[in-house]
C-alpha cells in the first residue's frame, strides 16, 4: 500500500466519522443509481431483485446499500476501515437488514470468485492513482461477479468541480488543488472521455455502455460518467 493510499484511507475514515457525528452524512441514495435499478434504462435489467446479491464497493455511509437492501438484494460491501464497516452494518441492522461489510479496496476484494449478481462501484474506482491499479481494479470487479453479473459504476467526468485548480500530471492523473477539499494534494485517475472508458473496460467486460450526468448547481458543476457492463 502506498503512502498516499494510507493517507487517503485515513482521510476518508475521518470524513465519514465526522459526517456521521455532525449529522451531515448522506441520508439518501444516489438518484442515478435508483433510476438504474428501478427504471428501464438498461436492457436486460431484472425487475425483481429478491434473492440476488450485490457488492457495494466503497459503501461509505451505506446510503446506497440500504436502498439496495430495500429492493430485496442480499447486500455485501467494502470500506477501507473496519469502523466504517461496523457503522454500515449497524445502519442496515437498525432497519432490519443483515449485511456483510468487510475491509477491502478496489484491487483487493475479500470475497470469492463468481459470487455476486451485481457489483456497484459508485465514485470509487478513480481513487486508484495509476493505470495498473485501474486495470487491476476492473479485473478484481470481474473476478467476484458471477458470469453474466452486471457492473454499475459511476466515476468523475472531466467537467467536475473537483478538478478545479487540479494539476494535470498526464496519463489521466490529476492532483487535487481545491483549497476547500480535504483531498487537496492527493492524486487520482479520471477518465477524460467515453472512448477511454471503453479502452479500459472492453478488455474485461462485455456489453459496456457509457452514460453521463451533468448538473450545474449554481456554484459548482457535478459531472459523472455512468457505466454498466456484463461479465
Amino acid at each position: 500500500m502506498t503512502q498516499q493510499s494510507k493517507t487517503a484511507f485515513k482521510d476518508w475514515a475521518d470524513y465519514y466519522r465526522q459526517a456521521s457525528a455532525s449529522g451531515e452524512a448522506l441520508a439518501y441514495p444516489s438518484e442515478t443509481l435508483v433510476r438504474l435499478f428501478k427504471g428501464k434504462y438498461i436492457t436486460g435489467m431484472p425487475r425483481d431483485f429478491h434473492g440476488l446479491s450485490v457488492l457495494d464497493v466503497g459503501c461509505g455511509g451505506a446510503n446506497n446499500a440500504l436502498m439496495m437492501a430495500r429492493l430485496g438484494l442480499r447486500v455485501f460491501g467494502t470500506e477501507v476501515d473496519e469502523s466504517l464497516c461496523r457503522e454500515a452494518r449497524d445502519i442496515l441492522a437498525s432497519q432490519g437488514f443483515e449485511a456483510d461489510f468487510r475491509v477491502g479496496t478496489n484491487t483487493r476484494l475479500p470475497f470469492d470468485d463468481d459470487q455476486f449478481d451485481f457489483l456497484v462501484s459508485w465514485n470509487v474506482l478513480h481513487y486508484e492513482n495509476t493505470e495498473p491499479d485501474i486495470v487491476a481494479g476492473l479485473q478484481e470487479y470481474a473476478r467476484v461477479l458471477k458470469p453474466g453479473g452486471r457492473l454499475l459504476l459511476s466515476t468523475t467526468g472531466p467537467d467536475h468541480a473537483i478538478l478545479k485548480n487540479a494539476r494535470t500530471l498526464g496519463g489521466h492523473r490529476y492532483q487535487i488543488g481545491r483549497e476547500d477539499d480535504f483531498r487537496k494534494g492527493e492524486i487520482y485517475f479520471y477518465f477524460d472521455s467515453p472512448a477511454y472508458i471503453h479502452f479500459y473496460f472492453d478488455p474485461v467486460f462485455h456489453q459496456v455502455q457509457v452514460g453521463r450526468t451533468h448538473d450545474r448547481l449554481f456554484n459548482d458543476t457535478l459531472d459523472w460518467f455512468i457505466v454498466t457492463a456484463v461479465k
